[in-house]
């Protein structure tokens, strides 16, 4: 499934669930009548996956949930079987193949609504979904443990070798989210970048083509930094990042920080050239008066891998930076003190905004 969907247009199929996104937190009737759910104490804090029961051709569901527990019998991760059968049919396809994890009862089809399930069109009698510790998908695949369970495990190894590259000390108050954007959306955003748009220099902090243009606009910082900032005014991209941040960015705020956040600023991509040094001194996003509405920024790495130096630093905390791989995000309070180290080799993109309450 994840291979046919970066062949879709660039900023395209927002709403389709894909790595990167959660899914909600769920507690269901298990085999013996238990409630249970990922977020229970025993369960959480790992990677989890979900088989679904669905309807289609090919090995059947228990025997797709019979060799994911072979294949997954020295793994980690949490394992669940999910179905719309009562728990005591659950009870009977559990003891009849031994299977180590719980079955849980979906039996309103919440869960499977709620990931974009329909279990009669799926074509397979297992979907299979791979989430990481926090409950963000890695990767679904139509099948289980019979016919997709090397795939599985890489998925897995995925979820647990995310390099997220924090400082080792002083680590400073940020999220680190991977799976923001996917590989496909990074390069498009990249591509956009390059496109024509009117060049407006900056003065200090801003510049007068906020009020002057209308549509996508490019910021040259020479003083105040030195960085490319394409601000995104099309409606239908910024429908697209919409849709894409307010499932994977605006609940762990709530979570992590219990603060809600209902606006933002214009999305900008900016790029970071060696060829200048390309780099922004040490700053704050809320200093002045027309700034201070503004609660957090979110930085999603565009290329990583694809430049050198570049690093994202918050002094305060430690002399050592972050440098996180592609679609990754980091989101910092707005009052924390940070820089972008001057980039040595290649050219720096990322995606980001400034984002505030009511």
């Amino acid at each position: 499934m994840a291979a046919q969907q970066e062949q879709r247009p660039p900023f395209t199929a927002a709403e389709r669930l894909e790595g990167g996104d959660r899914i909600p937190p769920f507690r269901f009737a298990d085999q013996d009548g238990r409630p249970v759910g990922p977020l229970d104490d025993r369960l959480a804090g790992r990677p989890l996956v979900l088989a679904f029961e669905c309807e289609g051709t090919g090995p059947t569901y228990e025997d797709e949930l019979a060799a994911l527990a072979d294949a997954l019998a020295e793994s980690a991760a949490v394992v669940l079987a999910i179905t719309r059968r009562s728990p005591e049919e659950n009870r009977a396809l559990r003891d009849g193949r031994s299977l180590p994890f719980s079955v849980l009862s979906d039996a309103k089809a919440e869960l499977y609504g709620a990931c974009g399930l329909d279990p009669l069109t799926i074509g397979r009698p297992a979907v299979t979904f791979v989430l990481d510790a926090n409950l963000r998908m890695v990767e679904l695949f139509d099948g289980g443990g019979a016919t997709r369970s090397a795939e599985i495990l890489a998925a897995l190894e995925a979820a647990a070798d995310d390099p997220l590259s924090a400082p080792p000390a002083g680590h400073p108050p940020v999220i680190v989210l991977p799976r923001t954007l996917s590989a496909k959306d990074c390069a498009d955003l990249i591509d956009y970048w390059h496109r024509p748009a009117p060049v407006w220099e900056a003065e200090g902090l801003t510049t007068q083509g906020f009020g002057q243009e209308a549509g996508d606009f490019m910021v040259r910082n020479k003083d105040y930094g030195k960085v490319s900032q394409l601000v995104v005014r099309d409606p239908e991209l910024q429908k697209y990042l919409d849709a894409k941040l307010n499932r994977r960015v605006i609940p762990e705020l709530r979570k992590a920080f219990q603060t809600k956040i209902s606006r933002r600023e214009d999305y900008r991509i900016a790029g970071y050239d060696s060829a200048e040094s390309g780099s922004l001194g040490p700053h704050r996003d809320n200093p002045t008066k027309e700034t201070r509405h503004r609660r957090f920024t979110i930085s999603v790495t565009l290329n990583g891998g694809a430049f050198e130096g570049g690093e994202l630093r918050f002094s305060e905390y430690s002399q050592q930076g972050y440098l996180v791989p592609t679609g990754t995000a980091v989101i910092w309070s707005c009052s924390l003190l940070h820089e972008v180290l001057p980039v040595t080799a290649g050219r720096r993109f990322i995606l980001g905004t400034h984002l505030f309450g009511t």
